[in-house]
């Protein structure tokens, strides 16, 4: 199949150059700290089709580049960047001609015109130029010497068949596990001119994704583990108890990952659609524009208005009179005298005010609440026990159970009682 009729994610993921700016980011992303978390899915995508990712991409490595990249505020400002930093280096990072060359401003709609395997090779160089710079060669050596396996920088093969195929294994929980295959045929010509003698070997590399998901690698190993093959049926084996445990659980987190974005996706569309649309759930009135429904309603507002202003004197006018009456009973009284309240045979209660003359009121009388009597207060001054309005002991009468107030009088009361009225009917018969 040639390459014209292959569609362009095909074309990356049968190139070498995707596995190597992988692994790149695998093993160097502690150095980088620019937190990208992307996919390979979406790397290729940025690469397809340019977005912000693949901005992301080249400004996490181009800031490792001296020198500083400046004017970062204009649009686009990476790929003038990428295309200055690359001109003197691409002999040794890349090969071929450069394809993103310096043009004052028209490398941006260069680049823009670029396939998506041109791309990745221009990446591919912009990741080796990265690794070139000292702080690379420092956290290779750091690392080694805190035991890190050599592993984390070189990768090595899982194994390899009788047909000369060799398998890689590479990945991580943010970029995913990828198994590749990788051909490498070697192509003798004879050299007619010198008597059939051959001619240096070329060596020809073909390059194949052949496991990025679950399913592709629960089918991949067990084909490889009924081969007939031995060195493919340990492969196989390796891959189904070592590999694809860790695929599994990166398939199930990232199942879960996106059920919770689609939940939060329904939860936000319908916010936005109760507010967007607020007026569908009302409940509409037919409306009339006839000026005798509207007289009628002006009018039954008034006569509202005037029946509720009615009630309201009404209820204030009947207020207004037991007031008045409540007050001209209880002006016979002095609330700030004591009392008492001797027995009475006639259904009568007699009050005898100190320093006054005696009263008699119905027994019916509803004495304010001050005259009620107060235990708490039988230790003062005050002989009754009465509470007093605007005393102190006020307060404290209302923190306690209200008593009700009773004919019962004490017999030092009583004597109290005939005290003060001893000393009234000496000052009247004198």
């Amino acid at each position: 199949m040639s390459e014209p009729n292959l569609d362009p994610l095909q074309l990356l993921r049968q190139r070498w150059e995707l596995a190597s700016v992988l692994n790149f980011f695998h093993a160097f992303e502690p150095l980088i700290k620019a937190e990208l978390r992307l996919s390979a899915e979406e790397i290729e995508a940025a690469l397809i089709s340019p977005n912000d990712d693949l901005a992301r991409l080249h400004i996490a490595l181009l800031k490792g580049i001296p020198p500083a990249i400046k004017n970062v505020k204009e649009p686009n400002f990476w790929i003038t960047a990428t295309s200055k930093k690359l001109a003197p280096w691409w002999q040794w990072v890349a090969e071929g001609d450069n394809p993103l060359k310096p043009e004052n401003g028209k490398e941006i709609t260069t680049y823009a015109q670029l396939n998506p395997v041109t791309r990745l090779l221009i990446l591919k160089a912009v990741c080796e130029l990265r690794g070139e710079q000292e702080d690379v060669l420092r956290y290779i050596t750091d690392e080694l010497k805190m035991g890190r396996p050599i592993m984390n920088f070189r990768k090595e093969n899982i194994g390899s068949n009788r047909k000369g195929f060799i398998f890689w294994y590479d990945g991580d929980s943010d970029l995913g596990y990828r198994l590749y295959r990788e051909e490498v045929k070697i192509e003798f010509k004879p050299n007619w001119n010198r008597k059939g003698r051959l001619t240096k070997p070329k060596m020809i590399f073909q390059w194949e994704t052949i496991a990025t998901n679950l399913e592709e690698f629960r089918e991949i190993s067990e084909k490889l583990m009924s081969s007939e093959d031995i060195n493919e049926a340990a492969i196989g084996k390796r891959l189904k108890v070592e590999i694809l445990p860790i695929v599994e659980a990166l398939h199930k987190k990232r199942e879960r990952k996106h059920k919770r974005q689609q939940k939060e996706a329904m939860v936000l569309d319908g916010f936005c659609n109760s507010i967007r649309f607020p007026r569908r759930c009302r409940e509409r009135r037919p409306v009339s524009y006839n000026y005798d429904d509207y007289d009628q309603r002006i009018n039954e507002a008034i006569n509202l208005a005037e029946n509720l202003k009615k009630d309201v004197n009404l209820h204030k006018g009947l207020a207004t009179g037991a007031l008045q009456s409540h007050s001209a009973t209880s002006s016979k009284v002095d609330p700030d005298s004591d009392f008492t309240n001797p027995d009475s045979d006639s259904g009568e209660k007699r009050v005898t005010i100190r320093g006054g003359p005696k009263v008699t009121c119905s027994q019916n009388l509803n004495l304010p609440v001050v005259l009620r009597r107060s235990k708490r207060n039988a230790h003062t001054s005050n002989p009754m026990g009465y509470q007093r309005e605007g005393k102190p002991e006020a307060k404290k009468r209302l923190r306690q159970r209200p008593v009700v107030n009773t004919d019962y009088i004490s017999d030092s009361e009583a004597d109290l009682c005939n005290y003060h009225e001893i000393r009234i009917s000496d000052t009247e018969s004198d």
